[in-house]
Formats: C-alpha cells, structure tokens, sequence
C-alpha cells in the first residue's frame, strides 16, 4: 500500500487519496479560520486610528471654537480662574466689571467694582492651549503700589469649552460687562516699577521711625535697664565703671531688637540681663 515506509502514518498525498472530501473540509475550515484572523486584525487596527483620530479632530475643534468666541467671551471665560470677583454670576449681575488688554501671546485682566482702587491687574500668559498666570500689581491710590504673589494656576482650552458650553447664556451675559483697557506689558512693568518704589519707601520709613523713636543709647547698670530720659540724667558709662558698677552700654539697634525680642519671647525685666549676655 501506498503507507511510508518509515511510519505508520498517512501523508497529506495518501490522505487526499483515500479521504478526498474529508480532507477538503478541513481545508476549508483551516482557511476561513485564518480569514476571519485576519479580517478582525483589521478591524482593531481601523478602530484604533477613528478613535485617534477623532481625539485630534475633538482637540482641534476646541481650539477652534475657543478662537471663534468673541474676545470679550474668553477673558471672561478665563478671569474666574484668577480673581474669584470674576465669577460669571457676579459679572453677569454687574456686581463687578472685567476690563482687558493683549499684548502679544499676554492677557491683562482687572476685575472692578467701578470705584475705588485696590484692584489687582493680573498678567496671564498663553503658551499653546494653556494659559499660566505669571504677575499681579494692586493700584493701592494713595499708598501707591503694591506686588503680589499671584496664585499658580493654570487652564486649559478644553477646560474652558467645557466652562462655556456648560453653560454659554451666562458666559454671553459676562461678556456683556467686560471691556477693553489699556493695559500693556509696557504699562504693566511700569506698574510694578511703582510697586517696588512703593515698598522701597515704606522700608525707608519704617526704618526712619524706629530710629527717630529709639534713645541713642541703652545700658545695663548692675544688671538693670537704663534708656531715655532717665540714662540722660545718669553719669556717663565710663565714670559708673570708675565707680565699680557692671556697665553693658547698647547701641539703639540693639536696644530696639532687644525690645521686639522682649515682645515676641515674652521676656521679663527679671530675666532681661541674663538673655542680653546669653545672645548679644
């Protein structure tokens, strides 16, 4: 018979001899098999790029609304973000007012109240899709200016559709009170210009005013505070020492360090000499 000679089993040739349909439905089943493999390989690798490309076509289409929107509409969509003043419900009403200027890829932003000063401008930067706040100046009137540590937030377009179309009637209804100003970056940094000469001046005073109200000496005498008036009318520090009295003289620096000291740690006329020696 036409059996190999090595084995007892058939070959594929022998099979389709003695077996031709059976072997041909085996066939078949074997090919259908490797088709249907094949057709769902593609069907997962077609549906993999629908779904990234309809994320890249959702993230466009943000962007792309986000830019459609009138201006007024996109700062007030980004103003809550930064001053809580700037809630759509409270611009909407009137209650405050947001006023804006662009320079280049900046955002300047204050929300107002129509009166008064003490309003922060806010300087926000867009990078790409997302908008970071970098510096706050407050226009303190007469006081002049004052920095501020901004807090660091950061949004995204996406956030910002998903804020609008939450909701568009009352984002439409803050835009209606919000407005353009002039605020620049040139009108900003000269701002915080004024902002740092204001805080230099005041350094300036506070320092005038402790000397101006500190004595220009202090001593020990045997363990006991001198200053003022009273230290005015005692003998000079070299003739106490002449004298055989324990004399520690203090500059006005020192006497009003030694003071705030005496206000922050709660130290007491009794335990006064002791802490001077142990810490000046």
């Amino acid at each position: 018979m036409g059996c190999n000679q090595e084995s007892n089993e058939l070959t594929k040739e022998e099979l389709e001899t003695i077996y031709p349909e059976e072997v041909r439905k085996e066939l078949e089943k074997v090919n259908k098999a490797e088709e249907t493999e094949i057709i769902e390989e593609d069907s997962t690798s077609d549906e993999t790029e629908v779904t990234a490309e309809s994320s890249i076509q959702n993230k466009e289409s943000n962007s792309e609304k986000f830019e459609a929107l009138p201006m007024d509409t996109q700062v007030a969509l980004l103003t809550p973000y930064y001053d809580e003043r700037g809630e759509p419900q409270l611009i909407s009403e009137g209650m405050y007012f947001i006023l804006y200027g662009l320079d280049e890829n900046s955002i300047f932003i204050q929300v107002h109240s129509g009166a008064g000063t003490g309003h922060p401008v806010y300087m926000i930067e867009r990078k790409g899709d997302t908008f970071n706040l970098v510096d706050g100046v407050i226009n303190m009137g007469m006081s002049g200016y004052e920095l501020i540590d901004p807090p660091q937030v950061s949004v995204t377009i996406d956030e910002l559709m998903a804020d609008y179309e939450n909701n568009p009637a009352l984002y439409d209804a803050s835009a209606a009170n919000t407005d353009t100003d002039q605020f620049d970056l040139d009108s900003f940094n000269q701002m915080k210009v004024l902002a740092e000469e204001t805080a230099n001046s005041i350094e300036t005073e506070n320092a005038t005013e402790i000397t101006e109200s500190s004595p220009d000496q202090a001593m020990f005498v045997n363990g006991v505070l001198y200053s003022g008036e009273t230290l005015e009318e005692m003998s000079s520090a070299e003739e106490l020492r002449a004298q055989g009295y324990e004399v520690h003289e203090l500059t006005a620096e020192k006497f009003d360090k030694l003071r705030q000291d005496m206000d922050e740690f709660g130290i007491t006329n009794e335990n006064l000499h002791e802490y001077y020696l142990s810490n000046y």
